[in-house]
């Protein structure tokens, strides 16, 4: 875009000066950032604002140069002769414009402004805020996708959108974006000849011009004073039901091996193109099962917050969930036709490079329970027998003390612990990673002032130490009480938290884990740690009993 100069021009001026750069900038249709507000905070002159038009108002916000978003930012009280009334500063109909983003400034000073968007921005992509200012929304898999970031050094103030979510916000409410810029610099001296230039497309007006302030100090200046449109995507109204594009992509998966020629059989995940028991299409049933290595769980168990791996399903917060199994080969599996229809399309080829031929067989309990419609109870889930087991000892040990044993959850530590997993791989590290949750959630969060009160206990004793006293003092078992205790504790200190020291192969030798590998000894290790919390629930269960009045 360039200016047309009906006298002087830009050259000669200091770069900073020269509205090329600026003008060269614009895009009616972005796609990555949109600037929408600037604000300077060293005393330049220099500032970006922003608001939304309608179709017809697009004429209108170009017909100047000058600023036109009206009254929208502000609300108070108008008044014309004797009439009066509100007006909420939402829309201003003389100038055809309506709100869209701003920086209030408050009184008294040195109170952070605060930043402003319409509230229908914000609601229609569901958008979440970050501690800086910033916004981002959940796609469709339910991954984080940036809509605001904010720049805020000493020198400027910049609100930036990401392109094509904006656009697709001014497609669904038919609107336009009007950018308004207006930068003056100062000048050494005033430009001779007079500088006047203007741009008016179908997408943007500018003027640009020298002035002289008749001042001592730098007298002369230029000025760029415009706006520019943000057009809305081109799309179908029936395709701007989400806030995000919802292209399906169904790959073809691994569901076979030809025994003659040893080659992989392939299919599509397309539930539209597969058959079922209603219709025979000549193409692999909806039910099909396919294999997946474990490995392809990692990237959900990494993040707790956000998804939950079950033994039976895989979910992602409220945004979808696939029903999946493990067979005997450790393997997950899950339904062709499920890939296509619960699987978000993003996830897809994730899920692609981990698929494996069939091996092992089937899910047993889950063929069972999903195709034969029997009710199975399949194979015990070893981390929900814990979470149930701490819950239980827990209570037990909080009524026999009169306060509760463990201290309250850390937020995170709380998701932490609720994303306790099966393995995803034999690896150390995630062995170690899986011991670390599991020592914090069980020892560490117990409240050790509570469980000195225990009858029997050192009042200088440390946490375990403290149940290790109270159980010889009322004739238990220590080493089937307490020992799986000392084992995590123990695992955690000696290698799991810190650099492995030889005593680590001892406490697994001791424990019978040393000939395990990583992923079936953190397995082991929840097994009898939920062996240890639900005798020790029985242990103090038993003792309130024969405390008990008449007993």
């Amino acid at each position: 875009m360039a200016l047309t100069y009906s006298s002087g021009s830009s050259n000669g001026l200091p770069e900073e000066a020269r509205p090329e750069s600026y003008l060269a900038g614009i895009n009616a249709t972005p796609t990555q950032w949109v600037t929408v507000l600037h604000h300077t905070l060293d005393g330049r002159d220099f500032g970006i604002g922003s608001y939304l038009t309608s179709f017809v108002g697009r004429e209108h916000a170009l017909s100047e140069v000058s600023w036109t978003h009206g009254g929208v930012g502000s609300a108070g009280i108008w008044r014309q002769g004797d009439d009066s009334g509100f007006y909420d500063g939402l829309t201003d109909d003389s100038d055809r414009a309506e709100f869209f983003v701003q920086r209030r400034h408050h009184q008294p000073p040195g109170i952070e402004p605060t930043t402003e968007f319409t509230p229908s921005f914000l609601w229609y992509f569901e958008a979440i805020p970050r501690p800086d200012g910033s916004w981002y929304y959940l796609d469709g898999a339910g991954r984080d996708q940036e809509l605001v970031r904010i720049q805020h050094t000493p020198t400027d103030f910049i609100i930036e959108i990401a392109a094509l979510p904006l656009r697709r916000y001014l497609a669904v409410r038919e609107r336009f974006l009007v950018v308004q810029c207006d930068k003056v610099t100062r000048l050494a001296s005033v430009p001779e000849p007079r500088i006047d230039a203007t741009l008016h497309t179908e997408v943007c007006r500018f003027g640009f011009h020298s002035g002289d302030l008749r001042s001592a100090n730098r007298p002369g200046f230029v000025r760029l004073l415009g706006k520019h449109l943000v057009l809305p995507i081109n799309a179908e109204p029936a395709d701007l039901g989400y806030p995000y594009a919802t292209v399906e992509s169904y790959p073809e998966f691994v569901i076979d091996t030809d025994p003659a020629t040893g080659q992989p059989v392939t299919s599509t995940c397309d539930p539209e193109q597969l058959s079922n028991r209603f219709r025979d299409r000549g193409t692999p049933h909806y039910l099909t099962t396919v294999y997946f290595r474990r490995e392809v769980l990692r990237r959900y168990t990494s993040e707790p917050s956000r998804y939950t791996v079950g033994p039976h399903r895989l979910t992602c917060l409220s945004q979808w969930g696939l029903s999946i199994g493990r067979n005997g080969e450790n393997l997950i599996e899950a339904y062709l036709g499920d890939l296509g229809r619960d699987l978000p399309s993003a996830e897809r080829s994730h899920w692609l490079s981990f698929n494996v031929p069939p091996s092992g067989g089937v899910d047993e309990a889950r063929f069972r329970r999903n195709i034969l419609g029997q009710w199975v109870d399949g194979l015990p889930d070893p981390l929900a027998r814990l979470t149930h087991a701490r819950e239980r000892f827990s209570s037990a040990l909080s009524a026999l003390v009169g306060e509760p044993v463990y201290r309250p959850w850390d937020a995170a530590d709380q998701i932490a612990f609720s994303g306790l997993h099966l393995p995803t791989s034999s690896e150390q590290s995630e062995a170690d990673t899986q011991i670390l949750t599991l020592a914090k959630g069980v020892i560490e969060y117990l409240n050790t002032k509570a469980l000195r009160k225990l009858p029997g206990a050192d009042p200088k004793a440390p946490t375990i130490n403290c149940i290790d006293g109270w159980v010889k003092h009322t004739d238990g078992d220590t080493d089937t009480l307490v020992g799986p205790l000392r084992t995590l504790q123990g695992l955690r200190s000696n290698g799991a938290a810190h650099a492995r020291t030889k005593d680590w192969a001892t406490i697994l030798t001791r424990a019978g884990l040393d000939i395990l590998k990583p992923d079936e000894q953190f397995l082991g290790l929840v097994s009898s740690t939920a062996d240890a919390l639900e005798a020790l629930s029985d242990h103090a269960e038993a003792q309130a009993q024969q405390a008990a009045p008449g007993q």
